[in-house]
């Protein structure tokens, strides 16, 4: 096989092609809630070779360590040259364990790898999300930052972290609630017009050691285990005796999961206490934005149509989440009626011809628009070209613990 057949079938040519690819993997996984895995294959003295024995030595073995790369790898995961003497493998669905089996067959075929004389030296470094970070950029920085100390070290593997799964258990959950670990985070939604901050969003974090691990990490054990609810409680109720101390303003947002807003279906009991909680703190219904995650329930469209009615009887306002993917409609959209709707990133990374009549038309609807993952300045600015009313996203500002 060539180093062009190579490229073909296993490689992607450059590192602007592949952090593109890894942003679109990142999406997926974080819409779908899923784990995967970087694996960073770096070669230590890559340089002293070229120095010592010239550049085609250096370029052999690039060529080499792609090669076994390539054999390693499944034939879904995604491989490429990434900086200088360094290879960046993207395993997807693919949690830490998975990773350090295919570093474990890496460094079995790399362990004394020679070529022409010359020893060549590997380290290893992984990282997998979400544990190891809330963003592309959060786990490339992670990940060079570990496999650096790595070779300090003169360590052949860095393992990134231990795996967030030996944290989650009934014991470490009943626990996490005893020592007021659960704490929510903000993340601020931008309204487009003025410039000003609308509101933030309240999102859930359980600290474990000096990290706090965003609810993609734990939420669907504790919901196995039945403490969903009791967790949310603890964030509704820490974030607004946050609002009420002052140390955030603007409206609040409170994105309920799937399965909440289901039990909320039953009665308006919840809601009820819920809106009483937050008159007693200052906060009028007026000032809270219930988010429905409509794209991932489950429920019968007359039943969301309920909660939706449950909700905005109380003063709430409603905002329809995720809308563009998995199971979201414009039929649920007309039927339930809220009063603003998040455009999924989606759009944004690979549906931008389509953005605009998304906007459009539910403006020519009547509903406010969000749009979400706005990651660059240029995400921002096409937001504000299409007419979007609020935008969200790091660029932004990343959620933020507050104490």
């Amino acid at each position: 096989m060539t180093l062009l057949d190579l490229y073909r079938e296993t490689m992607i040519p450059n590192t602007v092609c592949l952090m593109d690819i890894l942003k679109k993997v990142f999406y997926f996984h974080e819409r779908k809630c899923r784990k995967f895995s970087l694996v960073l294959v770096d070669i230590d003295n890559l340089r002293g070779i070229n120095k010592q024995k010239g550049y085609s030595v250096g370029n052999q073995i690039l060529v080499t360590v792609a090669n076994i790369i390539g054999e390693s790898v499944r034939r879904n995961d995604i491989a490429g040259k990434y900086k200088s003497g360094s290879f960046l493998i993207i395993l997807l669905e693919t949690d830490k364990d998975g990773a350090q089996m295919v570093v474990s067959r890496l460094e079995s075929k790399m362990s004394n790898l020679e070529v022409d004389g010359m020893p060549v030296k590997i380290t290893f470094g992984i990282c997998t999300y979400p544990e190891d970070g809330e963003s592309p950029d959060d786990l490339m920085e992670f990940l060079e930052e570990k496999v650096a100390e790595a070779k300090r070290k003169k360590e052949a593997i860095v393992y990134t972290k231990r795996s967030v799964r030996q944290y989650i258990g009934l014991d470490n959950i009943i626990s996490a609630i005893e020592e007021n670990r659960v704490v929510p985070a903000f993340q601020p939604i931008l309204n487009l017009r003025d410039k000003s901050i609308e509101g933030y969003e309240v999102l859930m974090r359980l600290k474990v050691g000096d990290e706090y691990l965003p609810a993609s990490a734990f939420i669907d054990q504790v919901s196995e285990l039945s403490f969903l609810t009791v967790f949310e409680e603890i964030v509704f109720d820490k974030a607004i005796k946050i609002w009420k101390s002052g140390k955030i303003k603007g409206k609040l947002f409170f994105n309920m999961p799937s399965n909440f807003v289901n039990y909320l279906a039953k009665g308006k009991a919840k809601l009820r206490d819920f809106k009483e909680e937050l008159l007693n703190a200052g906060i009028g219904p007026e000032n809270v934005v219930i988010e429905i995650p409509e794209s991932k329930i489950t429920a019968t469209t007359d039943e969301l149509i309920e909660v939706v009615n449950n909700i905005k009887s109380l003063g709430f306002k409603v905002a329809v989440d995720d809308f563009g993917v998995e199971n979201s409609s414009v039929e649920r959209l007309l039927k339930t009626k809220p009063d603003m709707v998040k455009v999924d990133g989606f759009f944004l990374k690979e549906g931008r011809n389509m953005l605009r009549w998304i906007i459009a038309g539910l403006k020519r609807l009547g509903y406010r628009v969000v749009i979400e993952h706005i990651e660059s300045n240029e995400d921002l600015e096409l937001a504000i070209k299409y007419g979007a009313d609020y935008a969200q996203g790091f660029y932004i500002g990343k959620p933020e613990v507050i104490l």
